[in-house]
């Protein structure tokens, strides 16, 4: 169990958590809201603060925090229930790689375990900053350039639902999102494992542009002419 500090909630947690929810957001196509995507930070924040400090076994506090995504995508940002989950395991999966990627270079280079970091409030804030940078920016340009997976409202045709492809789709994200909790497992427990991070990285893009092939939501260029056509 971990817990998690006020100022770590505030000045980590929720931003964290706007950018995960507004990157979800851009990649099925929507519209961001940011006073909902405040709001539902807020409210995942302190729901992760309440489960990491209650909840010790390994996986059931990430399906549990999936759920609360879920239902925050589905419910107060208003996404369809199918692209809500996809939403929140590809935004999930997104973030989990970089924390897994870029925290163990900035923990070797400050010659420091992740224990360490969990003990001191102010490296708590820190050291995930650069991911979140490198999050934030992504989503920026995704959302910026009109670059989604599914389409949604932004070009004015939403993408139908297609029972076949979700669930092809959620079998897919499934096991991945099992490949990712495991890695980051490793990572909390300072277990180095370049396996685990090769093999997460290859199946993040393979399954990125499987989705785009399924899809079919790579631009607003290629949605428009598929409208035309």
């Amino acid at each position: 169990m971990d817990q998690m500090p006020l100022s770590a909630v505030i000045f980590y947690s929720i931003p964290e958590s706007m950018i995960l929810f507004s990157f979800g957001m851009a990649i099925v196509g929507e519209y961001i809201n940011f006073k909902k995507v405040l709001i539902s930070a807020i409210i995942s924040a302190f729901t992760s603060m309440l489960i990491r400090a209650n909840v010790s076994i390994f996986g059931l506090h990430s399906i549990i925090g999936i759920l609360v995504l879920f239902v925050l995508f589905w419910k107060l940002l208003n996404l369809k229930p199918w692209k809500a989950i996809i939403s929140s395991l590809i935004s999930l999966m997104t973030l989990l790689l970089l924390d897994t990627t870029i925290l163990p270079i900035i923990l070797k280079a400050k010659n420091t375990t992740i224990e360490e970091v969990l003990k001191d409030n102010y490296r708590r804030i820190i050291y995930p900053a650069p991911y979140l940078i490198i999050y934030g920016l992504m989503t920026w340009f995704l959302y910026s350039k009109k670059i989604f997976l599914i389409r949604g409202s932004r070009v004015g045709n939403d993408d139908h639902y297609n029972k076949v492809h979700l669930l092809v789709t959620l079998l897919i994200l499934f096991q991945g999102a099992l490949l990712f909790v495991i890695n980051e497992h490793l990572n909390y427990l300072g277990q180095y494992s370049f396996f685990f991070k090769m093999l997460s990285l290859i199946f993040f893009i393979s399954f990125i542009l499987f989705l785009n092939l399924l899809y079919g939501g790579d631009g607003l260029k290629k949605a428009q002419y598929r409208d035309k056509t």
